[in-house]
């Protein structure tokens, strides 16, 4: 059961010290797309999709935006379709999707596995479809789903995994995965905790963003976080992460040996499980 950690959208955001703990107070931070991709018994299984090739060479006026604030490098090897092919796979073998939240860093590249049966918590489904409010509205790009993916939407049942609340286990043979909540960042958002042959990965998307808020030996803010973050907290999307960061940082310390904490956009964490990739 091979694992491969993926780069699927490198940006420069301004300010982005203050929330990754990279580069410096008025220089663009440099981060990355975390997305997992994972063979399985019933095809391939990825984790977030990272940028969409159609948003990278035809944007919209929205995505034009974003991507030229965000400093996107725009770079079209770095989406998840072509490295699935770099990977020697083909499109259609990522037969299933799970989204930690509907974000378009995340969503994005949905359109280029029409085929995949999309995985999703309810809370984050309802949204998507019926957007509560201003705020959910604008950043839930319609063309995203547009092709009528195979919706599969999860819910919690009151079933528990390391003290969290978590949705029934999706088997797909040799691998099997679920939902953990972690609303806040969006309404539904939610980490994805992996079980492989060595332990638990749980990519826990945008509920942190900077490793040091969960180390379990030192916790600390990444630098400037103080003076800065209350400039980017003027966007709804950033108000509530952290909220999670202390239960988060419990997990690690008393269960490191058995879950691996990862996030989607932090350069540090994601370099430690490139090395792994693979296995």
């Amino acid at each position: 059961m091979r694992r491969f950690h993926l780069n699927c959208g490198t940006a420069l955001p301004p300010l982005g010290v203050c929330l990754f703990g990279v580069g410096q107070p008025f220089r663009r931070a440099k981060i990355v797309t975390h997305c997992i991709l994972l063979e399985s018994d019933d095809g391939l299984l990825l984790i977030d999709t990272g940028m969409g090739r159609e948003d990278l060479e035809q944007p919209d006026a929205f995505m034009r935006a974003m991507l030229w604030f965000g400093g996107s490098s725009r770079n079209f090897r770095e989406t998840a379709v072509a490295q699935v092919e770099m990977l020697g796979y083909k499109r259609d073998d990522v037969q299933h999707i799970a989204l930690t939240h509907f974000h378009y860093d995340h969503a994005s590249g949905l359109p280029d596995f029409p085929n995949a049966k999309v995985h999703i918590l309810k809370d984050e489904f309802e949204a998507v479809q019926q957007p509560g409010d201003l705020n959910e509205r604008w950043v839930y790009r319609r063309k995203h789903w547009s092709h009528k993916p195979k919706w599969v939407v999860h819910e919690c049942r009151g079933e528990q995994w390391y003290g969290f609340e978590r949705s029934p286990m999706i088997e797909l043979g040799s691998a099997s995965f679920c939902f953990i909540p972690l609303p806040g960042h969006t309404r539904g958002h939610a980490g994805v905790a992996l079980k492989t042959n060595t332990g638990w990965v749980f990519h826990c998307g945008d509920a942190y963003t900077y490793h040091g808020e969960v180390d379990p030996i030192n916790p600390r803010q990444a630098p400037y976080a103080h003076t800065l973050r209350p400039i980017v907290n003027l966007n709804y999307a950033f108000r509530n992460i952290g909220r999670h960061s202390r239960r988060l940082q419990i997990l690690a310390r008393q269960y490191g040996d058995e879950v691996t904490l990862t996030n989607s956009h932090d350069p540090v964490e994601y370099q430690k499980l490139v090395g792994i990739g693979g296995k």
